[in-house]
């Protein structure tokens, strides 16, 4: 079993790992160090999309420095103000989110497969190697994160919006639509996300295009949907968990945020607003990153070498047959 696109990674001959929530943390316990020696290597894609921010800020200056020229007139002529900072969001919107968004297709790419790269090596392999191996499927990787994302976003966007404006255009007696829209909403985007949840494996063990990777994950899920989603489900509430407790505690980011904005900006109080809003999330993310998705890229990557030996479909990554067959196709020195 050889993957349709590309080339196949070397994993070594590497055995189905064991099944099971022991299988898995005594996976990542072998492969612990490599896991998050690459998240490092990965968080200086965090530093491009901090800079990303920074030049969306600046590209929203005159806006806050508009914003604070009206608070000043209105004190001089005693009256109320009230910012209209609709600009603001749709310029960061505008310019930064689909920067942000196409790094994070890349960076969360590159490092699904150096994980999975990692748990199906038996022997040790260095770091640098990995993230060599990973870096040359990286196109294809970030364009498997981009095609789930657009599935599962234009299933759930679009739901969003429309439970949003039955919300409003209902009577408060009467939000039943609303209700109704939401049980079918949440399921549905669920059952996607699941679906197409062992995709990056699948390209990263395989070589599959996204096309491909997306249908092998559909299709080995639908095997085992309720014990894939109980992994998925669980690694999920891990992350949202581990997010929470993070932005509780990197609190006190805001004040520091909130007094270098101001100093940056000679006083204008709306950017150290937003700057001590943005800050805690950002550090949040970042931290949240670094803790939990070497856990989670390993427990996709289990799910579906396993989920492959169950279909027959050889060792989960089809990366030994294709090896082999490369090897014999080889002329003889």
């Amino acid at each position: 079993m050889t993957g349709s696109k590309g080339e196949p990674a070397d994993a070594g001959g590497a055995p189905p790992p064991a099944p099971g929530a022991a299988g898995v943390l005594r996976t990542f316990a072998q492969h612990f160090g490599p896991a998050y020696r690459l998240m490092f290597r990965g968080a200086a894609w965090a530093t491009l999309a901090g800079t990303v921010v920074l030049l969306a800020f600046a590209a929203s200056w005159p806006a806050f420095v508009g914003m604070r020229r009206g608070a000043e007139l209105a004190r001089r002529q005693e009256d109320s103000y009230a910012p209209d900072n609709t600009e603001v969001p749709l310029l960061v919107a505008a310019g930064a989110l689909p920067v942000l968004l196409g790094l994070a297709a890349f960076a969360f790419g590159v490092l699904h497969t150096a994980h999975s790269l990692a748990v199906t090596h038996v022997r040790p392999v260095a770091v640098g190697e990995l993230w060599r191996q990973a870096r040359r499927q990286a196109g294809r990787a970030a364009a498997v994160q981009a095609g789930r994302g657009v599935l599962v976003g234009g299933l759930a966007l679009p739901g969003a919006l429309l439970w949003s404006l039955a919300d409003v255009a209902l009577p408060a007696a009467e939000p039943l639509l609303g209700y109704v829209l939401l049980a079918l909403l949440v399921p549905a985007v669920v059952a996607l996300r699941v679906g197409l949840a062992l995709a990056p494996a699948a390209a990263a063990l395989e070589g599959l295009g996204a096309t491909a990777a997306l249908h092998r994950s559909w299709t080995l899920v639908q095997g085992a949907w309720w014990r894939t989603t109980i992994c998925v489900v669980a690694s999920a509430a891990l992350t949202v968990g581990a997010y929470v407790a993070l932005r509780y505690a990197v609190e006190p980011t805001d004040g520091m945020a909130h007094a270098l904005a101001l100093s940056v900006s000679s006083g204008n109080t709306y950017l150290a607003y937003a700057a001590a809003q943005l800050a805690p999330v950002a550090v949040a993310l970042l931290l949240c990153a670094l803790l939990t998705l070497p856990f989670n890229h390993t427990v996709l990557t289990v799910l579906y070498v396993r989920r492959c030996a169950e279909r027959g479909l050889g060792d989960g990554a089809g990366v030994r047959d294709a090896q082999q067959s490369q090897n014999h196709a080889a002329p003889e020195p």
